[in-house]
């Protein structure tokens, strides 16, 4: 049988590194590849996760816990007034992200993007029909943000913007400042900026785009629980966004995303701010070690608190993720990544009792010509 499926699903070959090269994780002792949170777990979500009445999980998720949570939280940190017309739940936010592909983008419409970030975001996009365009973060510059760069690319030919904030694979956070300007030009041009803070627990929470929400009706900003909180097992993820532009997304969102067990324990854990701070040291701690000037390494700009960060190898004929295996460290090559090749590598920080191995390995690695 001939499918007839979309020409702009069959005409991509989808690389993600979320699959992973499973030969290249035998014999690993230091995982530092996916973005999830290994290296601590908040006490509330244990004590949640201990106390669950497993009843609810006989019904329907109706529960409207988390997002009395969501609306706590963002009030005591931001002082940024929400109610329940201003969120969505999801399993996981990158149902944020497709959610908002589908209900945007028709054939040919352009999407803008960086480049590196997020990959399987903009795959999506192509699968929509959809063209993705990216400001490329120069390597010259140490691939930093440039916001005046990016706003002399937004146009009115575009009709989503896609900004992960911090950057993933750089773990650079960009300022909210800088944020603001782009969701302000794209206002006058009827562009909808899609900002994905799926690291964004790693950062202040002063400078998340949630607090622009009362003043721009097409912003979108989506988050998980899967990255800082150490809840990736659980799927759970949400967006905050315009009440008009809820009501819209509504049409074509699920019934039910996000189990009943998911919300009961994010709406506990999410007040655990004080776990976040733990972690936000923690890996500032580690990054003051392993950034420095190397001879053949070299580190992108990063935030020094996010948990992840760009490393690339001057020689790109060297696979960096092998290197690294070699030494028995799991870490996420950046091939499938637009603009980079298998020289650079995701490192995500584990825990600071594997600093000095790191600090090792780093100098080992780099001493490879």
């Amino acid at each position: 049988m001939k499918y007839r499926i979309k020409n702009s699903i069959l005409s991509q070959i989808k690389e993600s590194y979320a699959t992973g090269d499973k030969n290249i994780l035998n014999d690993i002792e230091i995982d530092c590849s996916e973005g999830i949170n290994l290296v601590s777990f908040s006490n509330i979500a244990i004590e949640a996760f201990n106390s669950i009445d497993y009843t609810i999980i006989q019904d329907y998720p109706h529960s409207t816990c988390l997002q009395e949570s969501i609306i706590k939280f963002w009030d005591k940190y931001t002082n940024t007034k929400l109610d329940y017309n201003n969120i969505t739940l999801y399993d996981g936010s990158i149902g944020a992200l497709f959610l908002i592909n589908k209900l945007f983008i028709e054939n040919g419409d352009k999407v803008l993007g960086l480049s590196p970030q997020f990959p399987e975001y903009g795959a999506d996009v192509f699968m929509c029909g959809g063209i993705f365009n990216t400001y490329k973060l120069n390597p010259k510059n140490n691939y930093k943000f440039i916001v005046d760069e990016f706003l002399d690319l937004i146009n009115d030919d575009l009709k989503l913007i896609y900004i992960d904030n911090p950057n993933n694979p750089t773990g650079q956070i960009i300022n909210l400042d800088d944020i603001k300007k782009i969701v302000d030009l794209a206002y006058t041009k009827n562009i909808v900026v899609l900002i994905d803070e799926a690291y964004g627990d790693y950062m202040n929470p002063k400078n998340s785009a949630i607090n622009l929400i009362y003043k721009y009706e097409n912003l979108v900003v989506s988050k998980t629980f899967s990255k800082a909180y150490g809840l990736a097992g659980l799927r759970g993820g949400y967006s905050i966004q315009n009440k008009n532009l809820t009501n819209i997304m509504n049409n074509v969102h699920t019934p039910y995303e996000m189990g009943s067990i998911t919300r009961y324990i994010s709406s506990k854990v999410i007040f655990d701010y004080e776990f976040l701070l733990k972690m936000q040291n923690s890996n500032k701690k580690i990054k003051e070690k392993l950034i420095k000037n190397y001879k053949n390494l070299s580190i992108s700009e990063t935030g020094q608190t996010t948990s992840i960060m760009l490393v690339t190898h001057k020689n790109k004929d060297i696979d960096l993720q092998k290197e690294f295996s070699k030494l028995k460290i799991s870490v996420i090559s950046c091939s499938s990544f637009n603009s980079l090749n298998k020289n650079s590598i995701r490192f995500r920080l584990p825990s600071s009792i594997y600093l000095n191995r790191l600090i090792e390995a780093f100098s080992i690695i780099d001493d490879i010509d």
